[in-house]
């Protein structure tokens, strides 16, 4: 087990009515005049924007709305929101939706008190980002999906539309304050939604476990396991009840946990597949948990011979694939399959060929435009800790995913 530091000061307020508690929430926090971040639509058609507001209402907080947030949240909408907390003196800023709007929140709290540009904090030369934030304004979410596991994550990531460039920004100043989960909220996701949504989930725990570090971590390896393991049950329930309580909290919680840090304790991460997805759904524009259908993969099938340990774990442990009579790269492949198998029940692609956002064929050009694009995070210019990539390598995953 390698040191670690483990850090998640969001306070999670949890169960059924609790966004009715917002106000008071961001009162105790010290928030006074509040940004209300959202998408619109279902928020304000659902009536939660109301319930929330009332709650702001109650506790005297002046309050200031931006809708408008997109999935794979835009820069341009960043820039306004900054804009528009310097004009009213913002102190405090809520997301009411999911990653996007969480994500949008973040970028625009960074930059609320930084006096150059808030894209300095996403882009990078040669591996070193051009500035580091060292203030940011609090957040307080409102989670309407259980995805990204932003509400209680040090990430924060934001696509330059102009530039088709997808980029993160990972610093503790990004977590938020508190995260209120009422599962109710989520169960009027369409199911593509709420399966991209799983898969977003399971992949941030695929990060911290397919990792190079071999033994000494069965604590971490079961947490992620449980992680693994609760989607793929929670999953199969909700095909069966969309509306199922208990499924829909027990994925929600899991999404905080997947991506709080608890799962990666005493390991590194490698986080390729979801770098080499940014790049993905920066060109194509495609969903991040639908890109990683599809990438993840194919990242399986070209890195497992660099810790098959690991994989043979997940393969017997999780995916019930039995070992016996079998090689080691015959029970990974089968346990790679029926990845692909939970993903395709769940209506996601597991090629790029199978996305409608992809109009035609993705083309070697296409790849390699796209590989190059990829973020480094390495000192040798390759990006991944399981195995660590270059250009070629993302080229031949993207092959492996056409």
């Amino acid at each position: 087990m390698n040191n670690f530091c483990f850090l998640s000061p969001t306070k999670l307020i949890v169960g059924k009515d609790t966004e009715l508690q917002t106000g008071k929430a961001i009162k105790q926090a010290g928030g006074s005049r509040v940004l209300v971040h959202h998408s619109g639509g279902h928020v304000k058609k659902s009536g939660l924007l109301d319930r929330v507001l009332n709650s702001l209402k109650e506790e005297g907080l002046e309050y200031f709305e931006l809708d408008g947030v997109v999935p794979n949240p835009r820069l341009s909408l960043v820039y306004k929101g900054i804009e528009l907390c310097r004009k009213e003196k913002v102190d405090f800023i809520l997301a009411i939706g999911g990653g996007s709007v969480i994500d949008s929140s973040k970028a625009i709290a960074m930059g609320l008190p930084y006096e150059g540009d808030v894209w300095e904090f996403f882009i990078e030369d040669n591996g070193v980002v051009h500035d580091v934030p060292t203030k940011s304004t609090p957040i307080g979410v409102v989670l309407t999906i259980a995805a990204t596991g932003s509400e209680a994550s040090n990430s924060c990531v934001i696509t330059n539309e102009e530039e088709k460039l997808k980029r993160f920004c990972d610093n503790d100043i990004n977590r938020p304050v508190f995260a209120i989960e009422n599962p109710e909220l989520t169960m009027s996701l369409p199911p593509f939604q709420t399966a991209c949504s799983i898969v977003d989930i399971m992949s941030h725990s695929f990060e911290r476990y397919f990792t190079p570090e071999k033994g000494g971590n069965e604590l971490s390896d079961r947490l992620c396991e449980a992680i693994f393991l609760t989607c793929m049950s929670c999953a199969e329930a909700l095909l069966e009840n969309p509306r199922d309580y208990d499924a829909r909290a027990n994925i929600m919680v899991a999404s905080t946990l997947s991506h709080n840090g608890l799962t990666g304790i005493g390991r590194s991460g490698d986080w390729s597949s979801h770098f080499i997805e940014h790049e993905l759904s920066g060109e194509y524009d495609v969903t991040h948990g639908a890109g990683l259908a599809v990438i993840t993969p194919a990242w399986m099938k070209y890195v497992w011979r660099d810790n098959p340990e690991i994989f043979m774990k997940w393969a017997t442990r999780v995916m019930g694939i039995c070992p016996e009579g079998k090689s080691q790269e015959q029970v990974v492949l089968e346990a790679v399959a029926a990845l692909e198998v939970f993903f395709n029940k769940l209506g996601l692609p597991t090629k790029m060929s199978e996305m409608p956002e992809i109009k035609g064929e993705v083309t070697e050009e296409a790849m390699l435009r796209m590989a190059k694009r990829v973020r480094i995070t390495n000192n040798d210019g390759t990006v991944g800790g399981l195995k660590k990539l270059n250009t070629e390598d993302i080229v031949n995953i993207f092959k492996l995913a056409k």
